[in-house]
C-alpha cells in the first residue's frame, strides 16, 4: 500500500514533455514488486516473462526436496512483496515403498518453509500438485495434496489440479509453456486481488 501511495504521489511531478518516458521508467523501477519464488525444477522453469512485471528472484533448484527448499528459506535473508512455494514431489521420486512417516515429514517442512515465509513476504500463496504421469511418484502426490488441503490451512494455497491436465505435461511432471501460462495466469489472478497496484505497472 505505501508504493502505490508513492506512485500516486511520484506521478504528479511528471511532465508530459519528452523526458516522460524517463521519469516514467524511474517511477515504475521504484515500484515494481519483488517475487520470490522457492521450490525446485518446476519453480527454476517457470518462464519469468510471464511473471511480469514482478521482479522475479528464484531461490529454485532441479531436485530439491522439501527439506533443501526448507534450508534455503531459513538462509535466505530477503523481504519480497510476493512469494510463491512449491515442492515436496522430489521426496518420492522414485520411492516404491511409500510411507505415511514420509508424507508427513514432507508436509511438516512445507509448513516450517511457509511460517517462515510469513516473516519475509506481504502475500504468499503456496501452489499443490498437479496430475502427474509415470515416472513421477503419482500415488504420493495424490495423497499429498490431500494432506495439503486437510494441514495447510494458514495460508492461501492454489489447487492447480484443477486446471493444469495431461496435455499441459511436458514430461509427465514437468510443464509446457501452454501449462505455465496456466499457471501464471491463475497466480495473478491471486495476486492482483491483494495488489491490485499491479496493473498499473507495464510488463
Amino acid at each position: 500500500m505505501n508504493k502505490l501511495i508513492i506512485l500516486i504521489l511520484l506521478l504528479q511531478f511528471v511532465h508530459c514533455d519528452k523526458t516522460k518516458n524517463k521519469n516514467d521508467e524511474l517511477i515504475f523501477s521504484i515500484v515494481r514488486p519483488t517475487l520470490g519464488m522457492f521450490g525446485d525444477s518446476i519453480m527454476a522453469s517457470w518462464p519469468e516473462d510471464q511473471l511480469k512485471p514482478f521482479v522475479v528472484i528464484k531461490n529454485a533448484f532441479p531436485a530439491r526436496k522439501s527439506s533443501d527448499i526448507l534450508q534455503t528459506i531459513q538462509s535466505d535473508q530477503s523481504k519480497y512483496q510476493a512469494c510463491i512455494l512449491n515442492g515436496g514431489m522430489n521426496d518420492f521420486y522414485g520411492n516404491l515403498f511409500l510411507r505415511e512417516s514420509d508424507l508427513e515429514i514432507t508436509i511438516q517442512n512445507q509448513i516450517q518453509s511457509l511460517t517462515l515465509l510469513q516473516g519475509k513476504c506481504d502475500h504468499i500463496l503456496v501452489i499443490n500438485f498437479w496430475y502427474v504421469e509415470f515416472p513421477w511418484p503419482t500415488e504420493a502426490v495424490l495423497r499429498l495434496n490431500l494432506l495439503m488441503k486437510e494441514r495447510i490451512v494458514f495460508v492461501p494455497r492454489l489447487d492447480s489440479e484443477l486446471f493444469i491436465k495431461s496435455g499441459d505435461l511436458l514430461d509427465g511432471g514437468h510443464l509446457t509453456e501452454k501449462g505455465y501460462q496456466k499457471l501464471s495466469d491463475k497466480t495473478f489472478e491471486f495476486f492482483r486481488l491483494r495488489m491490485p497496484w499491479i496493473d498499473l505497472l507495464p510488463k
